[in-house]
């Protein structure tokens, strides 16, 4: 199950003027946005195939460090290199059926994706064959593109929706990864994406975003005409940026990042499933009364290290998060045996089948299961589907 995929093939720098001139024609022709984005100015953003769900990017990128290995995709001036690419942001889903916003994409439809994705782009690709140097480039062939990023995810449908997304959002920031955040205009200040638990690794190739997608959909789409769609849903997604994609191609030994390579719902299901481990964890949710009453009723350890599994539990309920609660522990995470000794107690702790994050008291629950629950169910009810 996948949404978001961004594709990319290389152009000649000689190319780049002639393609971004036919953009420009068909953008005016259809009356659709056209504008260099703000944040990359290397970005020239084209809207024109938006209702399809394709976004296209042109991208003039200026090189640094050594000399780039690909020459005829560069060209060089006394300021430097520069590479060129086309760049295709695509939501698979609103390619395939318009206006789908909530559905996730499936393997299964990768040929229906491909056909669709020819249609949609075949007036670019006649304007380019028509050009007078008559380009060799297929813009509107998704197998000569490559994978930069793409999203693999998951929607679950709960009436605790709220519940859940409150005890994810307490779950632990793995090392190498940090919180995302965006500003708040009211206090100046950077703060966490509200009804969201975003995470990513310092090297920006690994983003995992667990989000309300009822609250993400009427803040980004309030127009939609089936918001009620997205109620109740939470959305587990997994972003597999440039760096990840690259990796996944060397450790699977592929020779190109193809966009069919990635369309395997098995190392979807491994990558949602792996990264949610790292996280949140699969164990369920308890009141700490009652995840302390479990622990001491535990014969493997001995006192003292029921003890400090107790110290624990009581800083994570104290703090609200397991991250905040390593900090504490470990001041700001500067005494590394400290650290090491909390991420041991936390093995043990879910080693006894509790996840560390406790459940509120005046909530009125127990005990709320894992939504890894949930997930079994969806990918088991997914391969059914495979199958027939």
């Amino acid at each position: 199950m996948f949404h978001t995929v961004l594709l990319f093939q290389p152009i000649q720098a000689i190319d780049y003027p002639i393609i971004k001139s036919i953009l420009e024609k068909l953008s005016d022709e259809q009356n659709s946005r056209r504008y260099r984005d703000k944040r990359c100015p290397d970005l020239n953003v084209y809207t024109l195939y938006g209702s399809r769900g394709i976004t296209i990017l042109l991208r003039r990128t200026l090189l640094k460090g050594p000399r780039f290995s690909c020459e005829k995709y560069a060209e060089e001036f006394s300021s430097g290199i520069y590479y060129h690419a086309i760049e295709i942001r695509l939501n698979p889903k609103a390619l395939i059926q318009k206006r789908e916003y909530v559905k996730v994409a499936k393997a299964s439809e990768f040929p229906q994706i491909c056909d669709r994705f020819k249609e949609a782009l075949k007036p670019l690709q006649e304007r380019v064959e028509l050009s007078p140097l008559q380009l060799f480039y297929k813009l509107n062939a998704i197998d000569e593109y490559q994978v930069k990023r793409i999203d693999y995810c998951i929607n679950i449908r709960t009436v605790l929706h709220e519940a859940y997304m409150e005890l994810i959002s307490r779950a632990d920031i793995p090392a190498h990864f940090y919180l995302v955040t965006e500003l708040d205009k009211k206090s100046g200040r950077q703060v966490a994406y509200k009804n969201s638990f975003y995470i990513q690794t310092k090297g920006h190739s690994v983003g995992v975003n667990i989000y309300n997608k009822e609250y993400q959909m009427q803040s980004e789409f309030a127009d939609y005409e089936r918001l009620e769609d997205a109620n109740q849903i939470i959305r587990i997604e997994i972003q597999c940026l440039n760096g990840k994609t690259n990796s996944l191609k060397q450790k699977l030994g592929w020779r190109y990042r193809d966009c069919h390579h990635f369309m395997n719902e098995e190392l979807s299901r491994k990558l949602i499933y792996d990264y949610y481990e790292k996280t949140v964890g699969f164990e369920d949710y308890y009141t700490l009364e009652e995840a302390k009453r479990m622990i001491q009723g535990n014969t493997q350890y001995k006192s003292k290290t029921i003890n400090k599994m107790i110290e624990v539990l009581l800083l994570i309920n104290q703090k609200r998060s397991i991250h905040k609660a390593k900090m504490a522990y470990s001041e700001d995470a500067t005494e590394l045996k400290r650290v090491e000794a909390f991420n041991a107690l936390i093995k043990k702790i879910k080693k006894s089948g509790i996840n560390p994050v406790t459940i509120p008291v005046n909530w009125g629950y127990r005990h709320i299961p894992n939504l890894v629950e949930e997930m079994d169910k969806e990918f088991t009810q997914l391969l059914r589907v495979v199958v027939n």
